[in-house]
């Protein structure tokens, strides 16, 4: 069905995109029965499923967000390796089929054209360097070429079984069949450099057929499955990510794991939750991608906290009870000029360090929930609910040109960032404060108190 509710911009750094871990993150009683066990800590959800998701959405369209990323779904059951592997979904048997430990073809339908009704994208997990056994043709009748295949990242980035170019008409055709007959608005990209060999960066051609399909379904009149948005994990510093997918053109959003690290700390590093040089840091995250080392200068870095593959952002903090670091970290994603991801549970300070059979690369795969349990995650989501949809209301927040006052007030260091976004007019103002502070800005006539390490986003005249 076609939905009359206002899209989100279709200017990608708007995006404020929600990850859902699919097997861990919630089971709807009436869906597809889940895994029984999948990698991630002991005593967590494995059985999630669409409708899990499905019973979620009001919730996460009322945190301000406008794209839900949904982690592989499509057929795994029939993979070369063990449940643990398969309920991941990142080893498909089939690429043109559901998981039927996830749900049916209906239940993927329902849930992309409800998001669509709440104004939100849906992006789709897309593994196109490995595979776990696919035995099938294209519907077009094209196939995987399995050789063993090293990208240029060499040993470091493993060996891949997708070689390419023989793979390629195979996987330009699984990039356009699920936005045409689903109408979802992009992809998520797994281990994007996978497709960096031999010297060619095999995403411009993927890239240019999911262009040429959204615009014809543009001038067709499609209302969704439209934007095209395709963002590529490649875990490595700015020149690096720079000197491989982004290279020719052939992706233009990868996750900012340099700005991560700046903000949140490591992957796996549970001594430092970042900001290292305080402000500095988040200034540094602010600047543009030139200034960072990332080329060329049209590339849109995607910033998170952190995701299914790490420790939770709120493992770095304890602070007895306090939550106050977390919004922190929260007001400086809902300001950053250009697209974010906000991982599921993040937004209640989840903690996963605790949990039996705790890893490091798979700790925060842990149980999904849609209510705060205590008043530390009552006050932490109200926070993000309000950062983000402020970030959503003030095109300011995510495109504006920008301007930092750091100075000291007393005891207390102060950073102000005013954002203008010239096309509207719209100026805002985000302070933050490493301690209790009384700040005045331009236009306000009373002066604001601003809290230690809680920082205050205001809308200027």
């Amino acid at each position: 069905m076609e939905s009359t509710t206002l899209k989100p911009s279709e200017d990608w750094r708007s995006l404020t995109i929600y990850q859902v871990m699919v097997g861990s993150f919630l089971h709807g009683e009436d869906g597809a029965e889940g895994y029984d066990d999948m990698w991630g800590p002991a005593g967590e959800r494995k059985d999630g499923n669409l409708r899990g998701v499905i019973n979620a959405l009001d919730h996460i369209k009322g945190l301000g967000v406008n794209a839900i990323w949904l982690t592989p779904i499509f057929d795994s059951s029939e993979s070369n390796g063990d449940e643990k592997l398969k309920a991941s979904g990142y080893f498909a048997s089939d690429y043109f089929k559901i998981d039927p430990h996830f749900g049916t073809e209906e239940n993927l339908r329902e849930l992309v054209d409800k998001a669509h009704d709440r104004g939100m994208y849906v992006f789709l997990d897309g593994v196109f360097g490995h595979h776990g056994g696919v035995k099938t043709e294209s519907p077009s009748g094209f196939k995987i070429d399995s050789t063993p295949s090293l990208s240029e990242r060499g040993e470091d980035g493993g060996t891949g079984n997708v070689k390419y170019p023989e793979s390629l008409d195979y996987f330009k055709e699984v990039a356009t069949y699920w936005i045409d007959k689903f109408d979802i608005d992009g992809w998520r990209l797994d281990q994007a450099y996978q497709l960096c060999q031999d010297g060619h960066n095999y995403w411009c051609e993927i890239s240019d057929a999911v262009r040429s399909l959204c615009d014809r379904r543009r001038e067709q009149g499609k209302e969704w499955g439209v934007l095209g948005y395709m963002v590529g994990e490649d875990w490595s510093d700015p020149a690096g990510i720079s000197a491989r997918v982004y290279r020719d053109g052939g992706l233009k959003s990868a996750f900012d794991f340099d700005g991560k690290q700046l903000i949140s700390g490591s992957m796996g590093d549970l001594d430092s939750g970042g900001l290292d040089n305080g402000w500095d840091d988040v200034i540094k995250v602010y600047s543009s991608p030139a200034e960072r080392d990332y080329y060329p200068d049209d590339v849109l870095p995607n910033l998170f906290l952190s995701n299914h593959d790490g420790v939770r952002v709120g493992d770095n903090f304890y602070d007895d009870g306090n939550e106050i670091n977390l919004m922190t970290r929260f007001a400086i994603l809902a300001g950053y000029p250009g697209p974010v991801t906000l991982y599921y549970g993040d937004e209640f300070a989840d903690l996963s360090r605790d949990c039996e059979g705790y890893q490091p690369d798979n700790a925060s795969r842990t149980s999904g929930h849609l209510k705060p349990e205590d008043d530390r995650e009552r006050r932490l989501v109200n926070y993000v609910r309000d950062v983000m949809t402020f970030r959503r209301d003030n095109p300011a927040m995510w495109r504006g040109k920008q301007e930092f006052d750091r100075y000291r007030s007393g005891d207390a260091e102060i950073l102000t960032i005013f954002k203008t976004d010239e096309e509207t007019g719209n100026r805002v103002a985000m302070v933050f404060a490493d301690r209790d502070a009384e700040v005045t800005l331009p236009s306000t006539e009373t002066p604001l108190q601003v809290k230690g390490y809680i920082p205050v986003l205001v809308k200027l005249q």
